[in-house]
């Protein structure tokens, strides 16, 4: 049977193991994603995270963190991801003409985190072009936009006055990584 990992879940969901940084009743492993060292190389068939990507800092954490992801997937492995979109939710935060002052402030919440306990902080703004360029040099490769993923009723399908939100893409791990290829670097964005 192969495994699968919904990296900060909180819902139990057949066939799926959940690590949250928080304990919880459906909860599997506690702990950082950032740190997988619990599992083997090529564990899973599957990762999933919607909304987790962000509270990594965009200076090394968050590579790190996707490069863990890549490590435990097994070759052919997909990494499923849901991210705050920045474009759309800069876009919606400028419609002063749609949206009120307190409309606005959750907005930029979406952006920033809700900060209701220490983890709800975001360090990085995602777009696609952004997150396809750190998933690259975590060495994934078919990056692509998806509309939806369609597995939990998460924040991957929040919705903002009709306007979707969240930035979903899949990755995969390469089935045979070459001998002579080097080691992803960090993203070329700064």
């Amino acid at each position: 049977m192969q495994r699968k990992l919904h990296i900060g879940g909180k819902a139990r969901c057949p066939g799926w193991e959940v690590l949250n940084v928080l304990p919880g009743p459906a909860v599997d492993h506690v702990g950082d994603a950032i740190d997988l060292g619990r599992f083997a190389d090529g564990t899973f068939s599957e990762v999933y995270a919607s909304h987790v990507l962000e509270h990594f800092d965009y200076n090394g954490p968050l590579l790190k963190a996707l490069k863990e992801w890549h490590r435990v997937l097994v070759p052919g492995g997909v990494l499923r991801l849901s991210v705050p979109d920045l474009d759309v939710l800069a876009h919606l935060l400028l419609q002063r003409h749609r949206f009120d002052l307190n409309q606005r402030f959750q907005i930029m919440r979406m952006m920033f985190g809700g900060h209701v306990d220490a983890h709800d902080v975001h360090l990085v703004g995602l777009n696609a072009e952004f997150l396809g360029g750190y998933l690259q040099a975590a060495g994934f490769e078919a990056v692509q936009r998806v509309p939806r993923h369609g597995l939990f009723a998460d924040t991957s399908d929040l919705e903002v006055a009709g306007t979707p939100i969240s930035l979903n893409m899949n990755a995969t791990r390469p089935l045979t990584v070459g001998a002579a290829m080097p080691a992803p670097a960090e993203p070329a964005l700064a």
